[in-house]
């Protein structure tokens, strides 16, 4: 038997040991490629000094021609002494952290031999997948990707072993924004939708901040629009990066109410006759409805639940009745509230109605016969049971055609809707990323068979069965597109130690339970599957590392009325009615409420007074830095110096209310708990409002960090009803400050 050794401390083998730098002059090469450290696809020019990474330069004139902090730092992440380099398998108690190397066949026989144990007892559908943000690799995704959906980040590679229980971080981002609340209005998917920024003259920024967004490309593209004389303002509760970066106005709103301002914004529109009539009554279903929902909106009423002055709710109302163009950028920030997904039907109802949708300078339809690459589709296994969680977000399940992992704990620890007992866990940490971090551990700890693929060591892998190492995305051969742009992502460095990419484990481990058939085994394989057929050539993408830009159809507007939407050439929207439906028949069908109705949070200060008096600040989480992404690199040193410890910012008078300065260490106290933090003291952030740092509670970094996992204050049982998507923002806390 190999030697025992803690997990935090397994080293690199020999050979990839790094070396002193040689005295005399190195030898230098420059691989053009795609930088490794995330998916978002950025053009880089890798440059290697005796074989190794040595620094990253943006690509010119590619799409994405913009390295972030992070990337600026690869060679830091992909030379980690805490890089996982080989399979291990847990030789201690799950959670202890002790493992014992093993080979990469002794892994395999391990994990197929649990799968087919638990399926043989159980069933197949007691096993599940659960993959992150460390898994959106473009080919992986698209490889691997559920039948039945246009867009996933789940890995269907379970399939057709029988379980339809692949879920993943869609169970708690982006699926609201991005799937259900645009379908609900004009029967699309963001993927195929666009803003049309650069013919706006208003730009709201509301609910994302692209100065910390993964790829930042689009920041030097607003501050060229602003210098330009295009009007930017951003919404949130916070004067974000971009907010500073750009220094435009910024209008602050307390966490949860976004869905309340925008309505308060479609009331002006209609009190004083500024909508776009022809619109609205010719291609909307529901306008009355919703007239007569927004009369109780009132500037004034809206000032009162949001903090915006009611003047400034008149002025944006009418600045974007009167702009030329008005593009609204959004993403995930208003996904975690009580009404997340209503909250935004509400914001793309307001742009709609101002006379912004598929118009110059507002929210564009993709063409349909636009490029598009071949995706590896699996269907769910016929006739097996329904995926947990599909019965109580059904909507979620349509779009996703996967388990939702918020049910996860419950099927294991209580066998509810049946047992789950097997869990891969590929590129997350749930214990990081879901409230109640410590249920999460009791499941993990109670499951048969816990298998974890990352990169890093984390809070998750501490409980696995077997711990295999994958590559960073620079030791992969793969493929990028970005609309009509396609790049191959061409291997920069071979793998470390005995990693390996992502795709080739799950291909692998598809062969060993005997349907290997159904994907590419090589990575070369994988590229030519995708390529095929499409009018993009392998030998073209080779010949230019650094992408090729193919023809696209030019863009047309008004394209619901031209019958450019539907499938059957129609004139509308792809709805149940073929309008823009204010009113869902597709989510009343479900039972939910079809208007974009706002629901005040229930832990906020106006439906919860008395316990506000306990908790007075609101509390909210999940704001992006450009220092670490997520929950990992908190061990990288380049990065960590800038953001050593976990901060809570809030307001100067908060804060000396509490006798709170700049830096000193704070408790922030919610209902659930305690978690450490540091003041961040300042006027960047509106009164009454704190907002903590994400990321915190793995097992790598200064203690600091570890012991700050902000979801010991979130609270697992409090969802959108819609999406079930946990509230990590609108709920209530308070600051506190400690001794250390």
């Amino acid at each position: 038997m190999l030697e025992t050794i803690p997990l935090t401390t397994a080293k690199p083998t020999a050979h990839t040991e790094i070396e002193p730098l040689r005295e005399t002059k190195p030898l230098r090469e420059t691989i053009v490629s795609i930088c490794g450290v995330c998916s978002s696809g950025c053009g880089a020019e890798v440059h290697l000094e005796n074989g190794r990474i040595a620094r990253l330069t943006p690509i010119k004139n590619h799409p994405y021609s913009v390295l972030c902090t992070r990337g600026m730092k690869a060679a830091e992440i992909v030379y980690s002494p805490d890089r996982l380099l080989y399979p291990q398998r847990r030789v201690g108690a799950r959670g202890e952290g002790k493992f014992e190397r093993i080979t990469w066949d002794e892994a395999y026989d391990v994990i197929v031999a649990g799968l087919r144990r638990i399926a043989d007892e159980y069933g197949p559908e007691a096993v599940g997948m659960y993959t992150g943000r460390g898994n959106f690799e473009y080919g992986l995704n698209e490889m691997f990707a559920p039948a039945g959906t246009a867009e996933s980040s789940a890995n269907a590679v379970l399939f057709p072993f029988g379980s339809p229980n692949t879920s993943g971080v869609g169970a708690l981002c982006y699926v609201s924004y991005g799937m259900i609340a645009p379908r609900a209005c004009f029967g699309a998917y963001m993927m195929d939708m666009q803003e049309d920024i650069d013919h706006a003259d208003l730009i709201l920024v509301w609910g994302e901040n692209p100065a910390t967004d993964s790829s930042p490309a689009l920041l030097p593209k607003l501050r060229q629009l602003q210098q330009q004389g295009t009007r930017i303002v951003v919404i949130d509760h916070r004067r974000s990066e971009t907010a500073q970066a750009l220094r435009c106005e910024w209008v602050g709103v307390r966490p949860g109410t976004d869905g309340a301002l925008a309505l308060g914004m479609i009331h002006v529109l209609f009190a004083e006759d500024l909508y776009d009539h022809d619109f609205a009554h010719n291609w909307t279903h529901g306008l009355d409805e919703l007239r007569a929902y927004v009369q109780q909106f009132t500037p004034e009423r809206v000032e009162a639940i949001t903090w915006v002055p009611a003047e400034k709710v008149r002025e944006l109302a009418h600045a974007m009745a009167c702009a030329q163009g008005c593009s609204i950028l959004t993403y995930t920030g208003l996904e975690y509230s009580d009404s997340g997904v209503q909250a935004i039907r509400a914001l793309y109802t307001l742009q709609a109605l101002a006379g912004h949708l598929d118009a110059p300078g507002g929210k564009l339809f993709k063409p349909r016969n636009r490029l598009r690459l071949n995706r590896n589709l699996t269907p769910p296994p016929a006739n097996a049971r329904p995926p947990i969680g599909a019965e109580e977000y059904p909507i979620y399940y349509e779009v996703r055609k996967e388990a939702h992992a918020a049910l996860f704990p419950r099927a294991i620890l209580e066998g509810k809707p049946y047992p789950l007992r097997g869990l891969i866990v590929s590129g997350a940490s749930l214990i990081t990323a879901w409230p109640n971090p410590d249920l999460w551990r009791r499941a993990l700890a109670a499951l048969d068979l816990l298998v974890v693929v990352n990169r890093f060591l984390t809070a998750d892998a501490l409980y696995a069965d077997i711990v295999l190492p994958a590559t960073t995305m620079f030791e992969i051969e793969s493929y990028q597109i970005h609309g009509n742009y396609v790049q191959l992502r061409q291997k920069v460095i071979e793998p470390l130690g005995e990693a390996r990419n992502d795709y080739l484990i799950f291909a692998e481990l598809a062969q060993r339970l005997g349907y290997g058939h159904l994907w590419p085994q090589t990575e070369r394989a994988m590229v030519e599957f995708a390529l095929k057929d499409t009018g993009v050539e392998l030998a073209d993408l080779l010949a230019h590392p650094e992408g090729v830009a193919y023809p696209q159809p030019p863009m047309r507007y008004r394209k619901y009325a031209s019958g450019e939407l539907r499938e059957d050439g129609k004139p509308g929207f792809e709805t149940p009615t073929g309008k823009f439906e204010i009113a869902s028949e597709w989510l009343r069908s479900y039972g939910y409420e079809p208007l974009p109705v706002y629901t005040e949070p229930a832990e906020g200060p106006l439906a919860a007074p008395t316990l506000a008096k306990t908790y007075p600040l609101v509390f909210n989480s999940g704001a992006r830095t450009n220092f670490d992404f997520r929950s990992q690199h908190h061990n990288i040193p380049g990065l960590l110096n800038k953001l050593p410890a976990p901060l809570v910012h809030l307001h100067e008078e908060d804060a000396a209310a509490r006798g709170i300065a700049d830096g000193d260490p704070v408790w922030v106290v919610t209902p659930r708990g305690r978690v450490p933090f540091y003041a961040c003291v300042s006027t960047n952030i509106v009164r009454g409002a704190v907002e903590a740092n994400m990321g915190g509670g793995g097992p790598l970094g200064p203690q600091a960090w570890r012991e700050a996992n902000v979801n010991a204050l979130t609270d697992f049982e409090h969802r959108d009803p819609i999406s079930g998507f946990p509230v990590y923002k609108a709920l209530l806390c308070d600051v506190v400050k400690r001794v250390e």
